[in-house]
């Protein structure tokens, strides 16, 4: 026993400062919670380096407490991770009458935040769980644990307030304590876990006993490094500092022949941080020493464990990240070994009383020392494991454990290794309130198709060799174990859990968040909107290609697999290490980006897929993907501009400096195919104006002929076009954007089509006598099938009108075969769908409604397939053998969206997809099945692939979206708004959640009214910032406009040469159908949209004096400040139709503004120009008008950040009167429609 005198120069602190209530007491008492509550309270205020915080709360509702001792002070594992320091855990009190390590922390604590031990900071992160079994503690009574040498006041009991031993709790996690623990573990992932306990047992000479890690299936490098390294340095260490003898924890067999230790299984604290990859070590004072002696051994042991943390820092970082790398195989079951003979201190024994008793005499053993562990049962560690869903107990036990636990999402054929269980043996008596399980299995391989909706473990995860061990059947101390799989357990049957042999991609998202971590009929406020969005439309899978009729394109985990459509088989097909060897050779590429270009997804493949093109600096690449070396294709300055391969492969195509080029493949022999480009002159690549408005974004402006011999292309000339000037003015020196931009009557780009060979020669060009260059467009080009001539639409300029035009593929005259026109504009018919007799079929609008006709060869005799008030929105393939053409309509629901097939003689027209909502679909090239996309207004996106007879061949996507579970939503309804002209409106009504129809409510109306682009659709709607708005009491309104709606072409042609005047009539009638409902308050109507809904917005508030509030977003403010293309498709030209482009100004009607106004625009707005917004702020100020405006920036036609938050405010201000104080920055933007310029 240590002198007085000693002892103060070991713990200096012990002289001064906060004392515990051990050391007040001079060791006759021990702390109860209170005491260690209030003394890690003062300690907080005296240090700024020791924070408070908690683990959550006992059986009884004790918080628990949680001390952060830091320099600089931290509150979160990634500030310790910022500041590069290790993180150690020491807890105590697990069994509230082993006392001693609750005293030891608490003084640690304080040498840690104000005293000598402090310098430890410098490396570590030390946090301290003081108190863990608080309820138990709370039991103090001098009859626990008599035998124990003090405290005389009394201590605890082992068990906590339900009677479960909180130190065999570590695989089931019952107890709310050693959840929490668990929980603080996998959040802050300590390197060190330190457990602190009181043993009785044999009679030994020992102070304190220790243990480490010891599990079979932990890693045995850190096994024996903890063994053989650290264990004898830190006791060493200890003697040395107080004198007290250490020695491996245990106790003697019967004929005192070896020193036997208990299983090293996870049940117990600290095997279970060693299956975590993690060090473990157990501190156990003496219980027949001094109770002083027990304190200030335990908090030397802590002590000189953190000081040889920090002083090994970096040794103990590699050794975790050795520790964390995957093991092939997992150690289920084990026996005892020896590690030798050592000598044990202990003492004469004789018998009294027919039991075994210490003498005073002091003697020692040599024994065998029985510590050492040897697997008897390993199995291989498979990719991943499943099990049904129903077994709710062990995926909640598997996420408490930190394991990330997956839902399978789709339907998949795998190769399994199934357990047959043979014989299934429960414990007769219970322990912890279980009957203990053992199983005895034999496996099989088998292939099987598992269904979405089973749970996922992969084990390449962190805690991938604990999930393994968890999970089978035959793990000593697994789930099995402890009954969570009780209810799949039957002689004979099949064990729950299979296991998965092969690494295969599959389609997986998160299982539901535990009960404990999510909260239930939560409000969707806007602080929430702003802080952390949640998602309740999910994140289905898209982009689904088909590769031939049996397999699809998908991208999954970032990389791009070939995957058996029927089965979900897949296979990479792509090699990326064969593609990274071939890309090896690409000078000066770094290997981040060798490793993005690799690893795709998204590839430009050739024809074959075979090699694909990639684009590093400003030079093209071919690389196949045989891991060949890649051949540079290009060695000229500038940009090498929408690039593509020709249908054999052999060529690709480029545009540089505004010519057209073609090089070889194979020899890399590049040819100039235009000489004329530059400047004003582009040729194959669309100007600003085209590729906004007739090739949609998409830039190339050339085609290959189907031989690849040819290519035809567009040239443009921008020189008659007026620039228009688009400034940055953030910087010192303003940065100016200048762009071709045609308004409305203003010259058009020049535009002549042209076809050049691919070996050389002079390009040839069209013969467009009759076609005014700078009165018409060209809005499509292709090549018939045998390549023998070039197809292109002509329109004039203002679109009343599309020939549909031929051209030999060596130029010379065009051959019309037909005109088509309407009452108002001609829409694109699509792209042509060639047949074998030469007939082809094209979408047309001449009876007011999108229909599928099938013209003879020479474009004469249109005979319609499809006929009806409803709409062919798009085709999809035509099966040529079967004679079906496939595509998306509207015939079975306005607003939703099926596919359907028709027969090439307009026989047998049938819908393909079942069910209400809306049906996005991809046809397999023959015909035989269909990916389809679907949801419906209670229903998020679902994928799934059926055979054409309606037969689903497997779940593609399930799509779960749990986060819905967990809010509390308002009533939502889709409403049909009559006007005063009988025509109905499609719209949908959202409600505040606790809606009372006895009170006025505000009503906040989303528009876009482009012309026909519906926004109100059959189909699952999750935009958080509505839910937002309707719990604020702010009732939401989305409806289309007539013109917008969808409902045939027709009903657009109102808008035409008087946007804005139909629209808003239409406006004006649902709001005076919202009026009639007695809970609407028609005095708090507000108006809100984007580019065209912008506009819309504007002019309704300078036109109509319905609304109290409007937003308008980059709006048009008078379509002569538009593009020619967009605008004189419906106004036509201002010089013929000034009324109509005055009847649809905002800036015109400026002094007419009613309701508050807010404007937003972005300054570098180069589709909707800022000088929209800028001319009707004008008009507004010489009116005298109030209104607000946000300018962003450098902002494009998007906004800018913060834009969002403006909105809100606004709409809360002018709705509620109350402005909220919302978190800065920019939620993420409801997923919908494309807008008008978006």
């Amino acid at each position: 026993m240590l002198r007085p005198a000693l002892l103060l120069a070991v713990f200096p602190c012990l002289a001064l400062g906060q004392e515990t209530v051990a050391e007040k007491s001079d060791y006759k008492a021990t702390s109860r919670y209170a005491d260690v509550v209030a003394f890690g309270q003062e300690l907080a205020k005296k240090s700024p380096n020791l924070r408070l915080a908690d683990i959550g709360k006992s059986g009884e509702g004790r918080t628990l407490p949680l001390w952060i001792v830091a320099d600089p002070p931290v509150a979160a594992p990634e500030e310790a991770a910022r500041n590069n320091k290790v993180v150690t855990l020491i807890f105590a009190n697990i069994h509230a009458g082993e006392v001693d390590g609750k005293e030891a922390v608490q003084m640690l604590a304080r040498d840690l935040a104000t005293g000598s031990e402090k310098p430890l900071l410098k490396d570590l992160v030390v946090l301290i769980v003081p108190i863990l079994n608080a309820d138990g503690n709370e039991r103090i009574d001098r009859k626990n644990r008599t035998e124990q040498n003090g405290p005389p006041e009394g201590v605890g009991i082992r068990a906590n307030a339900a009677g479960y031993d909180l130190n065999r709790d570590f695989i089931k996690l019952e107890t709310p304590e050693v959840r929490g623990l668990a929980k603080t573990i996998a959040r802050w992932d300590p390197a060190v876990v330190v457990d602190m306990h009181t043993t009785n047992g044999s009679h030994h000479r020992y102070t304190l006993t220790y243990d480490g890690p010891r599990a079979a299936a932990a890693d045995p490098d850190l096994v024996a490094t903890v063994r053989d390294r650290w264990l004898p340095e830190i006791t060493g260490a200890v003697e040395k500092e107080t004198g007290y003898k250490t020695f491996p924890y245990g106790n003697f067999n019967p004929a005192r022949t070896a020193w036997e230790s208990y299983p090293p299984v996870p049940r117990y604290g600290i095997q279970w941080v060693a299956l975590r990859n993690r060090v473990a070590l157990l501190s156990e004072s003496y219980t027949y020493a001094p109770f002083k002696d027990r304190v200030l051994a335990g908090r030397s042991f802590a002590g000189n464990i953190l000081k040889y943390v920090a002083g090994h820092a970096a040794d103990v970082r590699k050794l975790l990240a050795n520790a964390d790398k995957p093991r092939d195989r997992i150690p289920l079951r084990a026996k005892d070994v020896s590690l030798g003979e050592r000598t044990v201190l202990g003492f004469v024994e004789e018998m009294k009383d027919g039991r075994r008793t210490a003498t005073k005499e002091p003697k020692e053993y040599k024994v065998a020392l029985l510590t050492g562990v040897e697997p008897t049962e390993v199995v291989k560690r498979p990719p991943a494991y499943l099990f049904p869903a129903t077994f709710t107990g062990a995926i909640e036990t598997l996420q408490r454990h930190g394991i990330t636990v997956e839902e399978l999402r789709e339907d998949v054929e795998l190769d399994l290794q199934v357990y047959k269980v043979e014989k299934v043996t429960k414990a007769e008596r219970t322990f912890q309130k279980h009957a203990e399980v053992t199983v005895e299995v034999r496996s099989r391989d088998e292939k099987r198709k598992v269904p979405a909706g089973m749970v996922l473990v992969r084990t390449d995860q962190k805690l991938g060799n604990l999930a393994a061990y968890l999970l089978e059947p035959r793990a000593e101390d697994g789930l099995t174990t402890w009954n969570f799989f009780d209810a799949g357990l039957a002689d004979g049957k099949d064990f729950p859990v299979l296991r998965v042999m092969t690494t295969t991609p599959l389609t997986r998202g998160p299982v539901r968040p535990l009960p404990e971590d999510r909260g239930m009929n939560k409000p969707i406020t806007l602080d929430l909107m702003f802080r952390n969005t949640p998602n309740f439309a999910g994140n289905p899978v898209f982009g689904l290609t088909w590769l031939d009729g049996e397999h699809l394109l998908q991208a999954k985990d970032n990389r791009l697999y070939k995957v058996h459509a029927a089965t979900g088989r897949a296979e990479p097909f792509v090699d990326v290490e064969k593609l990274k060897k071939s890309l090896a050779v690409v000078p000066a590429l770094k290997p981040d980006e060798l490793n993005r270009l690799a690893a795709g997804p998204l590839y430009r493949f050739d024809p074959k897929h075979s090699a694909v093109l990639i684009t590093h600096g400003d030079e093209l690449y071919y690389v196949k993907l045989d891991g060949s070396p890649a051949a540079r294709l290009t060695k000229s300055p500038g940009a090498k501009e929408v690039p593509s391969f020709s249908p054999d492969g052999r060529f690709v195509a480029f545009v540089r400096a505004g010519n057209l080029y073609a090089v070889d493949v194979e020899t890399q022999a590049e040819r100039q195919l235009t000489t004329d480009g530059g400047g004003a002159v582009l040729n194959g690549k669309a100007d600003w104006v085209y590729g906004e408005e007739i090739f949609d974004r998409r830039p190339q402006a050339y085609w290959w002929s189907p031989d690849s011999r040819r290519i035809a292309f567009l040239r443009f000339d921008d020189g008659p076009v007026t620039a228009h000037t688009v400034l940055d003015q953030v910087p010192a020196r303003q940065r100016v954007e200048r762009t071709p931009y045609p308004k409305p009557g203003d010259p058009n780009p020049v535009v002549k089509l042209g076809v050049v060979p691919v070996a050389g020669g002079d390009p040839v060009f069209a013969d467009q006598a009759g076609y005014s260059p700078g009165d018409s467009l060209v809005t499509r080009v292709g090549w018939l099938p045998d390549g023998s001539r070039v197809f292109a639409y002509f329109q004039n300029r203002i679109q009343t009108w599309l020939d549909f035009c031929t051209m030999p593929a060596d130029g010379g005259a065009l051959t019309r075969l037909f005109r088509q026109s309407t009452k108002a504009w001609v829409e694109d018919l699509g792209e042509p769908i060639f047949l074998a007799d030469g007939s082809f079929v094209l979408e047309c609008e001449t009876s007011g409604w999108k229909h599928l006709y099938r013209f003879d060869k020479s474009g004469k005799d249109p005979k319609p397939l499809t006929q009806g008030e409803w709409e062919v929105r798009s085709v999809q393939t035509t099966d040529h053998a079967d004679g079906y053409v496939y595509f998306n309509g509207t015939r079975d629901a306005t607003n939703g969206l099926n596919l359907y097939r028709v027969k090439l003689d307009a026989s047998g027209l049938e819908r393909l997809t079942k069910g209400d909502g809306s049906h996005t679909t991809t046809v397999s090239p023959t015909g035989a099945m269909f990916v389809d996309s679907h949801s419906d207004a209670g229903t998020p996106t679902q994928v799934h692939l059926y055979k054409v007879d309606g037969t689903l061949v497997r779940t593609l996507d399930s799509n779960p979206v749990h986060a819905r579970e967990e809010f509390r939503f308002g009533p939502s309804e889709r409403v049909r708004v009559k006007t005063r002209d009988g025509f109905y409106l499609e719209g949908s009504l959202l409600k505040p959640p606790d809606f009372d129809a006895g009170k006025k409510y505000p009503v906040w109306t989303f528009v876009y009214a482009g012309p026909h682009m519906p926004t109100v659709r059959d189909g699952f709607d999750g935009r958080v910032q509505d839910q937002a708005l309707a719990t604020a009491g702010i009732v939401v309104f989305h409806v289309d406009p007539r013109s917008s709606s969808g409902k045939g072409v027709e009903t657009a042609w109102t808008a035409y040469k008087q946007l804005g005047v139909q629209e808003l009539k239409d406006l004006d009638d649902a709001m005076d159908w919202l009026a009639a409902y007695p809970w609407v308050d028609a005095k708090r109507l507000g108006l809100s949209g984007h580019s065209y809904g912008g506009y819309m917005t504007a002019y309704a508030l300078t036109h109509s004096q319905k609304f109290a509030a409007g937003i308008a977003g980059a709006p048009v403010t008078d379509w002569r400040n538009y593009d020619s293309i967009y605008t004189e498709r419906y106004m036509g030209t201002p010089q013929d139709n000034p009324q109509g482009y005055d009847a649809s100004s905002v800036v015109k009607a400026a002094k007419n503004l009613h309701g508050r106004l807010l404007l937003l625009h972005g300054e570098m707005d180069d589709n909707v120009h800022v000088q929209n917004t800028l001319q009707l702020i004008d008009e507004l100020q010489k009116a005298e008008k109030d209104f607000e405006v946000m300018i962003y920036p450098r902002a494009r036609h998007g906004l800018g950040p913060g834009s969002q938050r403006q909105i809100v405010q606004f709409i809360m201000k002018t709705m509620t009167g109350v402005e909220p104080k919302l978190p800065t920055g920019e939620p993420p933007r409801p997923k919908g429609k494309r807008s008008r310029g978006e």
